[in-house]
């Protein structure tokens, strides 16, 4: 049966079954955001609610959106795969001819203070506007884009020009998405760029996230008390400090978003709780 067929009564079903026969249920959480599961989803909004019911229910459930607590029993965060080839060592950032690159969709800020939510596109363009207000034009790589509504062709030009801009970039902004994690996070790692984001294990389960919490594997900006242009311009006056960041987050990529490594993340759960 295909899964988006199914009802409230087929999940229960499965989630029965599964507990009267003593087998652990292991599932992978597909959604944008934990709070708001609907949030980004294009197909049957009510089907949304009946799957995390059934997310709720089971063994071990793994994703990576899943909150930070409240939620499964033993949750198994597994950040996005990077989309970008993950270079095999950390470049010097010493040839970065950008100081900050985004690509992604955002909106006129159309406020003077942060939103009560960051994930509102609106936000994306109270940053963006930030740091052109503070950063010269050619130190900037920011394009306004959304890859979905794109052709195949047109997508491959787009991946294509991305890598190239992350590639020249010494930071790239990860602001959140429909959900607060997003494959910008994976890729700036995966490129061995220094992470800009907001903490977002505050509100979702992440790999170490006292390595977060240090500032270790990404600069760090507050939405609530901090301006991103200054958080950006402390940075870039210590450059020994962002290498390290820089290295830190490429190692803490290959380290969770591996497949291989997801797959013993996944393993280890199922032998620890299954």
């Amino acid at each position: 049966m295909p899964l988006h067929t199914w009802t409230s009564g087929d999940f229960e079903r499965a989630s029965d079954f599964a507990a009267a026969a003593r087998v652990p249920t292991v599932v992978y959480d597909p959604f944008d955001s934990w709070d708001d599961p609907s949030r980004g989803w294009r197909g049957d909004q009510s089907w949304t609610a009946d799957v995390q019911h059934y997310v709720l229910r089971a063994t071990i459930v793994a994703g990576p959106q899943l909150p930070a607590e409240g939620g499964p029993a033993h949750p198994v965060p597994l950040p996005y795969p990077p989309v970008v080839r993950r270079v095999p060592a950390p470049p010097d950032l010493g040839s970065s001819t950008v100081d900050v690159h985004f690509a992604g969709v955002f909106r006129d800020e159309g406020w003077a203070a942060p939103p009560h939510d960051t994930r509102n596109r609106h936000y994306r363009g109270h940053l963006v506007a930030t740091l052109q207000r503070a950063l010269p034009d050619h130190r900037l790589a920011i394009r306004n884009v959304e890859y979905r509504s794109e052709p195949q062709e047109g997508r491959s030009r787009l991946r294509r020009q991305y890598v190239a801009e992350l590639d020249r970039s010494t930071m790239v902004l990860s602001p959140a998405g429909f959900g607060y994690l997003t494959f910008r996070h994976s890729d700036a790692w995966a490129r061995g760029r220094v992470l800009l984001s907001e903490p977002v294990q505050r509100h979702i389960a992440v790999p170490e996230p006292q390595r977060w919490q240090s500032g270790e594997v990404a600069v760090l900006y507050d939405p609530l008390r901090d301006d991103i242009a200054d958080v950006v311009a402390k940075s870039l006056k210590c450059r020994k400090g962002l290498a390290d960041i820089a290295r830190a987050g490429w190692e803490y990529g290959r380290r969770w978003t591996a497949p291989e490594a997801q797959v013993a993340a996944l393993v280890h759960a199922i032998s620890e709780h299954g």
